[in-house]
């Protein structure tokens, strides 16, 4: 029997020993002074403690490492953005050398056309764009061709006089020159083989002269003369 404070109370079970502790929380204390030892009685104010030290520095790395990673990200997307720009670059480079080999080839064909087409006909002459752009304007004029057609037939690559080497009737043809020849350069050039056919009244023989030709273009094309210049 304990007495307190002109309370008592009667313990015959465990119920009855928690209810007078929870009536007297002070009794609390003093029994886990009594259970507990000193040092785990401090292990909760140690256990604080260690958490503080050691993980305080911890969430600091780790907002450092969330910051390294921000700049890791940004430097990352700057990074896509310049391998964009490059991509970019490279692409238009590709371009200006795909163009600068198709005018220095055009520039061959123009300057050496006897030597490329003197295989096929005789008496080659590159007729100068002077001459035939007037041609092109006069019959426009005249109503012959229309002002579109005239103007597809400005872009022509060169418009040459000769003949076949069997007959002596003399013929045009309508030259597309091509490093790399495709399915535009053949389509231009019998385009613009009706247009100057209009013009002159001349047999017209649309030509594509290419360094690179597929043979799958002479199939499809029939109509037009491909010429492969070998590699010099």
């Amino acid at each position: 029997m304990y007495r307190e404070a002109q309370k008592s109370y009667v313990i015959h079970n465990y119920y009855d020993l928690i209810r007078a502790l929870k009536e007297n929380p002070e009794w609390l204390e003093e029994l886990r002074k009594l259970i507990l030892t000193h040092d785990l009685l401090e292990l909760p104010k140690k256990f604080e403690e260690f958490l503080e030290k050691e993980f305080r520095p911890l969430k600091s790395d780790v907002e450092t490492l969330k910051k390294d990673v921000e700049t890791l990200k940004s430097d990352v997307e700057t990074l896509k953005k310049d391998v964009e720009i490059l991509k970019r670059d490279v692409g238009v480079l590709k371009v200006d050398v795909a163009n600068l080999k198709g005018d220095n080839f055009e520039r061959k064909v123009r300057e050496r056309a006897p030597a490329f087409f003197g295989k096929h006909f005789k008496k080659v002459k590159v007729i100068p764009i002077e001459e035939w752009a007037d041609k092109l304007d006069e019959t426009q004029e005249a109503g012959i061709i229309s002002s579109e057609e005239r103007k597809e037939a400005l872009n022509l690559d060169l418009l040459i006089r000769c003949k076949r080497w069997e007959d002596t009737e003399e013929i045009l043809l309508a030259v597309e020159a091509s490093y790399t020849a495709d399915d535009k350069d053949a389509v231009r050039a019998l385009k613009r083989a009706e247009i100057f056919f209009k013009v002159y009244q001349i047999k017209t023989i649309p030509v594509v002269i290419a360094k690179e030709l597929s043979p799958f273009l002479e199939e499809k094309y029939p109509e037009v003369l491909f010429i492969r210049v070998e590699a010099e």
